[in-house]
C-alpha cells in the first residue's frame, strides 16, 4: 500500500472532523512567518540593544535580522512545498503504473482531510471501479 502523507487533518469539534482546506493552512503559515521579523525586533528591544548594536553596528544588525528571517521563511516554505507535492506525486506514479496495466499495490491510503486527501479518495475509487470492470470483462472473455 502506498501512503499519502500526512498533511494535518481536520480539527476535531464533537467527533466530527473539519476540513480545512489547504490555501488556508498556507495563508496562516505566511501571517506566523510575517511575525517572525517583529519578534525578533522585540527580543532585541528587550534586551541591551546597546551592546548588540555596539558590537555588530546598526547596519549589520539588520542585515543579520533579515538573513535568519529569510533562512526561516526559506526552510518553511521548502517544507509546506514538500508536504504539498509529495503526495501528488506518489499519486502520478501510481497513476502512470494502473495506466500501464498494474494494478498491483495500487491501493492509496488517506491520511489527510484536504483537497488531497479527497483526491486520494476519489482515486482509490476509481481504481476499485476499473478493477471491477476488468474483471467483468475477463469473465465475459471466458
Amino acid at each position: 500500500m502506498t501512503e499519502i502523507f500526512p498533511q494535518e487533518v481536520g480539527i476535531m469539534q464533537d467527533g466530527v472532523t473539519i476540513q480545512i482546506p489547504i490555501f488556508y493552512k498556507l495563508m496562516a503559515s505566511m501571517l506566523t512567518i510575517a511575525v517572525i521579523p517583529i519578534f525578533m525586533l522585540g527580543i532585541v528591544s528587550a534586551g541591551d540593544t546597546g551592546s548588540v548594536i555596539a558590537t555588530l553596528g546598526l547596519q549589520n544588525s539588520i542585515l543579520v535580522m533579515t538573513l535568519l528571517t529569510l533562512s526561516v521563511i526559506l526552510m518553511w516554505s521548502f517544507f509546506l512545498a514538500k508536504s504539498i507535492t509529495t503526495p501528488i506525486e506518489q499519486l502520478s506514479k501510481i497513476a502512470t503504473s494502473v495506466s500501464q496495466g498494474d494494478l498491483a499495490d495500487t491501493e492509496i491510503t488517506v491520511t489527510s482531510n484536504d483537497e488531497i486527501g479527497e483526491l486520494a479518495v476519489a482515486f482509490n475509487r476509481l481504481i476499485n471501479s476499473y478493477r471491477i470492470l476488468d474483471t467483468l470483462a475477463k469473465d465475459d472473455g471466458e
